[in-house]
């Protein structure tokens, strides 16, 4: 591939990932992580993606739904590895009707297996999470 095939792989592998959140299919969801990747979800990492399809299954199971859209992402690549990161808006709603808007940033490292990438580290981070109005508490990213 080159840069432009590689940015473009890069961006769908985020699209194949939040629809699948939204459309709550665990397989298509965990299909773009590299079999020995790593989740570090709020500061606790989980490696392989056994447990990491685990950890998503218990999170998803909390919320009557969830819908996270992509805003921005940027990449370095570099052969068949590459670093980049993502914000994101995310709405959700608990089995208890309670509502939360956030605004969050992954931080990636991707690799190239048999010519598709995958995530091979997501460390994801608030931003902000809380009322729509947003009237919470915001964090702004570092780095």
């Amino acid at each position: 591939m080159n840069p432009i095939e590689d940015e473009l792989a890069l961006r769908n592998l985020m699209g194949r990932y939040t629809d699948a959140v939204n459309r709550r299919d665990a397989d298509a969801w965990i299909a773009t992580w590299a079999e020995d990747g790593v989740w570090n979800l709020l500061g606790t990492p989980v490696s392989g993606r056994d447990n990491i399809l685990a950890l998503w299954l218990q999170m998803m199971g909390g919320f009557e739904f969830a819908l996270m859209l992509p805003s921005s992402g940027v990449f370095e690549i570099n052969g068949d590895s590459a670093s980049g990161h993502w914000y994101l808006h995310e709405y959700t709603r608990d089995h208890e009707g309670n509502a939360s808007t956030m605004v969050s940033r992954y931080l990636d490292t991707y690799v190239k297996q048999d010519g598709q990438w995958l995530f091979q580290l997501r460390h994801y981070s608030f931003i902000y999470n809380g009322p729509s109005d947003m009237s919470g508490t915001y964090t702004p990213p570092s780095g």
